[in-house]
């Protein structure tokens, strides 16, 4: 039995607290209470009081670790799979390159029963998913990540046409009877490009409701998001609150109501640095724990050095340390519910909610998701929010620690990097602009680097 412990304390009238804050604060010479405005305008007040709407999110029971695996070889990615999960992972992300992957030899010895799967593949035959689907039926927790529209969003091209990619994807959604879920918005994109916090939802969102309209909201409870955490820690908690208070009523509207998607957190790429690349580490350490107290379902962390190293044994092995940390030394997951009862979490929560469906209902009027990035819409959007975040930072307001505050300036890191980051970006022929992903550091980082 829950027991509700914030109903024995004394309620006291906010006129009061007001008054007595102001009668302190002027003993100290000032004549009123001071407030913070954030990024996104949302104003900070000093307190918070029970009048604010009380929201109780639905948690998992628990929260997976999840490690990602590039399969061109069955039987190495199977060992890999298989040393990843005796190291702790208990979530695997299979990105499959091609059909002839045996996946009996790659699930061989993987305990299904117990162990998340997730299954990404570029193009896939019928008697690839039907070989997915027979090999689902001892488990719940097989998982594939399909999005052609997330595709269409970042690369500007549809794989093949919009019918030929939503039709495959209908499909799909027709063979994989045994999956837990069948498409994963990747609303990671949009934060990583410079989307503030209520385009990010109100895309993923939108682009997610462009499923719901063209398969009749049947797959509303296979939909799952992938979603990137940012660094503002309260508000990361109070945005994964939002997005599912708003698909529960975006999907009531479709008689199929789902109160608590499935969310895959991963942090953010955007706030990431080349120089001073271990600050990275505390960095995706309180973005998964903003993740976890928001109630994402699986944590997927990524290596402090991704920006500017090939894939390495020894960062990758420090990725997930600090998700086995997290979950096996803090006693984090002991309370589910530890961000419920939080006055400013719940203020925060209902502006975040607020002011995303106001941006959802526009895209809506725009004709939806698709049409708005034919129609530019939504990549202008996030231009503009970039450029509001790239100023502040800039202006040293936005603060990255060893960039553009406390940075060393004498330290080099050409020597460090083994991928080519330097190299040009080549323009293809699209049929809309890509969502382009940004880092906030990316310009004054490249230029010391070629200054080197």
């Amino acid at each position: 039995m829950e027991k509700k412990i914030l109903n024995e304390f004394i309620k006291t009238n906010p006129k009061l607290w007001i008054k007595n804050i102001l009668d302190d604060l002027k003993k100290l010479g000032y004549n009123e209470i001071p407030k913070y405005n954030s990024k996104e305008n949302i104003t900070i007040e000093p307190f918070y009081t029970d009048n604010i709407k009380s929201i109780d999110s639905k948690y998992p029971n628990s929260w997976s670790i999840a490690q990602k695996i590039d399969v061109n070889n069955s039987l190495v990615a199977n060992s890999k799979a298989l040393e990843l999960i005796k190291k702790g992972a208990n979530s695997i992300h299979f990105n499959i390159q091609n059909n002839s992957i045996s996946l009996e030899d790659l699930l061989n010895k993987i305990p299904i029963e117990k162990t998340e799967l997730f299954f990404k593949t570029k193009s896939c035959s019928n008697s690839f998913l039907k070989s997915l689907n027979k090999l689902a039926k001892d488990s719940k927790s097989f998982n594939i990540s399909y999005d052609p529209i997330g595709l269409l969003a970042k690369s500007g091209n549809w794989e093949c046409s919009m019918d030929d990619d939503l039709n495959s994807l209908k499909n799909k959604t027709n063979q994989l009877t045994r999956f837990k879920n069948l498409i994963v918005v990747e609303s990671g994109l949009y934060q990583n490009a410079g989307a503030n916090i209520f385009e990010e939802i109100a895309f993923s969102l939108s682009h997610a409701n462009e499923y719901l309209n063209f398969l009749n909201g049947d797959v509303a409870n296979k939909i799952a998001f992938n979603i990137s955490i940012g660094p503002n820690y309260f508000f990361e908690i109070a945005k994964l609150k939002a997005l599912k208070i708003l698909w529960e009523a975006i999907t009531n509207k479709y008689k199929n109501t789902v109160s608590s998607p499935h969310i895959i957190a991963t942090p953010s790429k955007r706030n990431k640095t080349i120089y001073e690349y271990n600050n990275n580490i505390l960095r995706t350490t309180t973005e998964c724990m903003s993740a976890i107290f928001g109630g994402a379902n699986t944590i997927s962390n990524i290596t402090y050095d991704n920006i500017f190293n090939i894939e390495n044994e020894f960062s990758k092995r420090i990725a997930l340390n600090q998700l086995l940390i997290i979950k096996h030394e803090t006693n984090i997951d002991k309370v589910k519910n530890a961000a419920d009862g939080s006055h400013y979490i719940n203020d925060l929560t209902n502006k975040i909610a607020q002011e995303s469906l106001i941006i959802f209902k526009e895209i809506e009027k725009n004709g939806g998701f698709i049409k708005s990035l034919e129609k530019n819409i939504i990549q202008s959007r996030i231009k503009k929010s970039h450029k509001v975040e790239q100023k502040l930072f800039n202006e040293a307001k936005e603060k990255l620690i060893g960039i553009n505050i406390y940075s060393d300036l004498d330290r080099k890191i050409k020597p460090e990097i083994t991928k080519d980051i330097l190299k040009p970006k080549i323009k293809i022929n699209t049929i809309i602009e890509p969502v382009s992903e940004i880092r906030l550091a990316e310009k004054i980082e490249l230029s010391r680097i070629n200054n080197e």
